[in-house]
């Protein structure tokens, strides 16, 4: 297997590298610039392209290039950017991924697998709420309510649509909230559980006025990229959409608790309540990951407690390759 990862220095993407690499690949990274501050232990195993998914030619020409015969595409123009600048979000994330389909009916590509994610579904009202929280099925209706979400329901639409019309084997995976290296520097401050994590370990203070009590369904990235790293290598799937989490639903008071064993003087202080995010309506919700369970054979490695220790590693890890790049 051959695999080109676009968006692979990414957030979610530089874990789904790590994953192929550690399963004995050496993936192609295709980004639109080069930032490798999440995959510096990588640099040596990976190979990378730069170029933009909405240039059609580049992505042929990297496919082309390394005889790709898988397609993780993890690329896109995340939330706040795709709110800020709409037509760029649309170009990005829907002509993005529309160009990537063609490129797999093109080249005859085994299997393209499309990073979704769980505000596809829209609001969680009811039983699927606070505070019965439900597991919610991939056949719950969707509805997304944000201009992001509404780009994912999108392009998840053309994922169906090359699979139907094309026969494209194409597997589309929707994620419970993520947390992860990184995603405070690149995702501002949704990254909110990030911020619970970096800000002790960084000796600064965080403080959340309101949400604490919130339950929500978490997954540390490295589980995100056992998810993508399994819908690409497992054959005969009866199904093309999976959820892939954790099937528990924990609280930001839960994550401060983990963090203080390991930064007793970690300055955390996080209000009671519901709704940690200003989102208009009830987006906290926990999955049904049966059939990723049942198909992929996913069982998700990291508790919270794990998922924090490893964070809390891998931003060790950084700051010694950060401290030895000012010395060379």
């Amino acid at each position: 297997m051959k695999a080109l990862i676009t968006g692979g220095m990414g957030v979610i993407g530089a874990e789904v590298s790590r994953r192929f690499v550690r399963e004995g690949h050496r993936p192609v990274i295709f980004a639109r610039h080069r930032d490798e501050s999440l995959i510096g232990d990588l640099r040596d195993k990976v190979d990378i392209e730069i170029g933009d998914v909405t240039d059609f030619p580049s992505l042929l020409h990297a496919i082309k290039k390394h005889q790709i015969t898988h397609i993780v595409h993890a690329g896109g123009l995340v939330s706040a950017l795709s709110q800020a600048n709409p037509p760029m979000g649309v170009q990005v994330n829907i002509a993005g991924t529309v160009n990537v389909l063609e490129a797999a009916r093109l080249f005859d590509i085994k299997r393209v697998v499309y990073t979704s994610a769980k505000g596809v579904y829209g609001p969680f009202p009811g039983e699927y709420g606070h505070p019965t929280y439900k597991p919610v099925p991939e056949d719950y209706v969707r509805r997304p309510m944000r201009l992001y979400d509404s780009l994912k329901f999108m392009a998840e639409n053309a994922c169906e649509f090359y699979r139907k019309t094309y026969g494209v084997d194409v597997v589309w995976l929707r994620f419970a909230t993520t947390y992860g290296p990184g995603k405070t520097a690149r995702h501002g401050t949704m990254g909110v559980t990030s911020r619970i994590i970096e800000d002790p370990f960084y000796g600064r203070a965080f403080t959340l006025p309101k949400g604490g009590d919130q339950k929500d369904e978490f997954i540390y990235n490295k589980d995100t990229a056992l998810g993508v790293y399994l819908a690409c290598v497992t054959e005969r799937l009866e199904s093309c959409v999976f959820n892939i989490g954790t099937g528990t639903g924990v609280t930001l008071k839960d994550f401060a608790r983990v963090v203080r064993q390991f930064v007793p003087s970690a300055q955390l202080e996080i209000g009671d309540g519901l709704g940690f995010f200003d989102y208009p309506h009830p987006m906290y919700a926990v999955f049904d990951i049966s059939r990723a369970q049942k198909e992929l054979g996913y069982k998700p490695q990291f508790t919270l407690e794990t998922g924090i220790a490893d964070y809390m590693e891998a931003l060790k890890r950084m700051q010694r390759e950060k401290q030895a790049a000012v010395r060379a």
